[in-house]
């Protein structure tokens, strides 16, 4: 048994070396793929993002919203112009992410309290960026307001500290539980890794045994017995490297750049270990349908295509209709991060967690089915 293993692992060594395909999918793309998001998200928090402004104004008083809300690091007034189709032009050539207008007889309408709007226009195309323009606006547009309602304030009460609290009688402080700086490399990096990683074990897992069936190599390769202990020892190299790849991403993103990994690195790695299995198993699953070769790299390129977006890291899954989350269900890689949050970010005691592995654990009894099919097919 353990000598028909070690025949299939060994002869799938020789061919993995002879075979550049096969290298480049266990070292070069995916350590490209790596780098490439790693290189896009690195800074990690959205800075200096270009918007337009259109002072109708032109007053001290709009000087002094416009200088806030350049002092942000989020925004970059980039264009100033004194029109409106202007900047709307501006926009729709992706030169500004967002236009704030000041209307004419803003410092008077102030004065005497007539409340003048400070008017936004965002580029709601582009959801992330949208939403962070919006809160970096927000929140300069309503500190220079308090501002100016503590000036008057102050007029009135000579006293700094009653006009300040007479501002803002309730103090607020929100703490997010993780992520406290809002950083978006820890955010989507942690969960675009896996969700690229899992198409890389489909492809590598059905080039192995499609490449050897449009050979016609098959029963030569399966000639004796032990069937299935051939088919786990051809698997087991692509299982070390893919482990280790998925390892390594935990490791660069909670070790290397130093962002606190709060539960057991242990359990984490024991999941990563059940989750190639699981896509490896998936895998072998489509190509057993048919034993075609390109059909089963379709199946497995529409299987894992799409994850990220079911992953409920970008989109909640309370809000996902019923068919998202019975997607979502049949793919490991969703039950993997879900462990790999409450990990990192809860350290959520592992007997917590044992409904996570056991449903990773589950997608490698496809193995059984891919067995008796092989045997089928070999003996037919």
């Amino acid at each position: 048994m353990f000598k028909a293993f070690s025949f299939a692992f060994f002869h799938e060594l020789q061919e993995i070396k002879n075979s550049w395909y096969r290298l480049i999918l266990l070292t070069l793309l995916p350590i490209f793929s790596f780098g490439f998001l790693v290189v896009i998200f690195y800074k990690g928090v959205a800075t200096e993002l270009p918007i337009v402004v259109v002072d109708n104004d032109k007053s001290d008083i709009s000087r002094r919203v416009l200088f806030n809300i350049d002092a942000t690091a989020t925004v970059e007034i980039k264009y100033r112009v004194t029109d409106l189709s202007s900047a709307l032009n501006l926009v729709q050539t992706s030169q500004a992410y967002a236009i704030v207008e000041i209307p004419a007889h803003f410092k008077r309408d102030i004065l005497l309290q007539k409340q003048p709007k400070v008017t936004v226009m965002l580029n709601t195309q582009y959801i992330l960026i949208g939403k962070i323009v919006k809160a970096a606006l927000l929140e300069s547009i309503m500190h220079s307001a308090g501002e100016v309602e503590y000036l008057k304030n102050l007029v009135t009460t000579q006293n700094s500290e009653e006009s300040i609290n007479a501002i803002t009688p309730i103090g607020l402080q929100v703490t997010p539980f993780y992520n406290t700086y809002k950083n978006y490399f820890l955010f989507l990096v942690s969960a675009l890794l896996p969700s690229i990683w899992q198409i890389f074990i489909v492809i590598a897992t059905i080039v192995s045994f499609g490449t050897l069936f449009k050979a016609g190599r098959e029963r030569e390769f399966f000639s004796s017995e032990y069937i299935g202990m051939k088919i786990l020892g051809k698997l087991f190299p692509y299982t070390i490297v893919y482990f280790l790849l998925g390892v390594g991403f935990v490791a660069y993103i909670y070790g290397t750049l130093g962002w606190v990994f709060q539960g057991s690195f242990t359990v984490t790695f024991f999941a990563i270990f059940l989750t190639v299995i699981a896509y490896q198993s998936v895998a072998l699953l489509f190509f057993v349908t048919g034993f075609d070769y390109a059909r089963s790299l379709s199946l497995g390129a529409v299987y894992t295509a799409p994850a990220f977006a079911f992953l409920g890291v970008t989109f909640p899954v309370d809000s996902m209709n019923g068919f998202s989350v019975f997607w979502r269900d049949l793919l490991p890689v969703s039950h993997y991060m879900e462990l790999q949050i409450s990990q990192a970010n809860y350290g959520v005691d592992i007997f917590m967690e044992l409904d996570k592995l056991l449903a990773i654990a589950l997608f490698s009894l496809a193995l059984i089915p891919v067995y008796f099919r092989f045997k089928q097919r070999l003996q037919g």
